[in-house]
């Protein structure tokens, strides 16, 4: 008989550690409590310790061969999900196959997909539907607006999960957990808090929906009166005569006052910029929600996260802080799995240029000093490669054994 859902134990094998908790937080939905492991030789010891029902790889790793540690599952009847950027197509497969894994995913994958191959190979019940996202940062329903922030009762909705561990904000940045939504292809929510401040970003299969925080100056109709829409006063005797329930955006709507494709325009400007004020955050803390997208009504956008991350570091970063974050020493070179595919990225043609000469010959200095761009615009670039998986740090090569580049 297999062992109660509450029983599983799950070995997710990630040197991105907030892609793994993604998958742990995933894993939640059968039950399943993960022990994360960001080496193959870490995850050789936890095999034998934590003796994990299933196992999930992102191959290669850095320090050991893969097929070591697919053998050390196999021996210890432990069956093994493999998920790669790296290898690709029905031959990579096929190989990773016959090294003993069970099922296998390109990235980026969907997590929800990944955890129903988990369920079956251990014999769990495979998970319910998905419960509807709930807004952390006002304790009631996501909406689309302030002005339906009163908490509503929902007496079917099924019981959620409980959350994984806060992650730590100084261990990461906000660009990563939006990276690792992307590359899991996730559906829910990202909240953030740092002091008294909250801010929420919804995902639809990794692509960001929605945005909202607990600061009156980032709800929708601050940003209608900074558009000119409404003035101040306005805003407020608009506030006061919302019946219950009532949202601003319909309200101007039916004045006239907005149209539809005015409305998503000022939402996507609201989204990008709670996302955006949050990318200089270094301390606080995070939490994944993997849910449902809610019943309300999300108002549909357009945003690439590749792009929201590039802009929003280039239009956030300090120059001080890019100082920092990228030491002058330190050689870049192409990922070999980015998590975004350069055509799809809007790059300038100073930028690309620039992306070009990162080879792993140079340093962060040699490439400022070659780039078009200002200082500042160039370590912006670079840093939100890097944040992005587009750019590695490496080990500095001699020209004539340069790395592979973007040419």
């Amino acid at each position: 008989m297999p062992d109660a859902p509450a029983a599983k134990r799950l070995l997710v094998v990630d040197e991105n550690q907030e892609l793994a908790e993604i998958v742990a937080s995933a894993a939640l939905r059968i039950g399943a409590a993960s022990t994360l492991c960001r080496t193959g030789q870490e995850a050789l010891a936890c095999i034998v310790e934590t003796q994990p029902h299933a196992a999930v790889v992102d191959l290669p790793l850095a320090d050991v061969r893969g097929s070591e540690v697919l053998s050390a599952l196999r021996r210890a009847g432990v069956p093994a999900v493999v998920v790669s950027g790296v290898y690709r197509g029905p031959r990579c497969a096929e190989e990773v196959v016959r090294l003993g894994a069970a099922a296998f995913f390109e990235k980026p994958f969907v997590v929800e997909d990944l955890v129903d191959a988990v369920a079956r190979l251990v014999g769990a019940a495979l998970p319910a539907p998905a419960p509807e996202a709930e807004d952390e940062v006002t304790d009631a329903d996501i909406v689309a607006d302030e002005g339906a922030a009163g908490p509503r009762p929902s007496p079917s909705r099924p019981a959620r999960p409980p959350p994984p561990d806060q992650g730590d904000l100084a261990a990461t940045r906000v660009p990563r957990l939006l990276d690792a939504f992307h590359v899991a292809q996730a559906t829910g929510v990202l909240t953030l808090q740092r002091g008294k401040v909250k801010r929420l970003v919804l995902f639809d299969k990794g692509v960001p929906v929605f945005a909202s925080s607990n600061l009156p100056a980032d709800r929708l109709g601050a940003f209608c009166v900074r558009r000119g829409i409404l003035t101040k006063a306005e805003r407020e005797a608009l506030a006061r005569a919302l019946p219950p329930g009532g949202r601003t955006a319909d309200a101007l709507l039916a004045k006239g006052l907005l149209t539809e494709k005015l409305r998503a325009e000022i939402v996507a400007e609201q989204v990008r910029s709670i996302i955006w004020s949050t990318f200089d955050w270094r301390d606080g803390s995070y939490r994944f929600q993997v849910a449902a997208l809610p019943r309300r009504e999300i108002v549909p956008l357009a945003l690439f996260p590749g792009d929201l991350i590039l802009e929003g570091v280039l239009r956030t970063a300090a120059l001080p802080d890019l100082r920092q974050d990228l030491a002058a020493g330190v050689a870049l070179a192409p990922a070999p799995d980015p998590a975004f595919e350069l055509y799809a990225l809007g790059l300038r043609p100073a930028e690309a240029r620039l992306l070009a000469l990162a080879d792993g010959t140079k340093s962060v200095a040699d490439l400022v000093a070659l780039s078009e761009l200002p200082e500042r615009e160039s370590l912006a670039f670079l840093y939100a490669c890097r944040l992005m998986g587009v750019l590695d740090e490496v080990e500095r090569v001699l020209a004539s054994t340069r790395r592979m580049a973007f040419t």
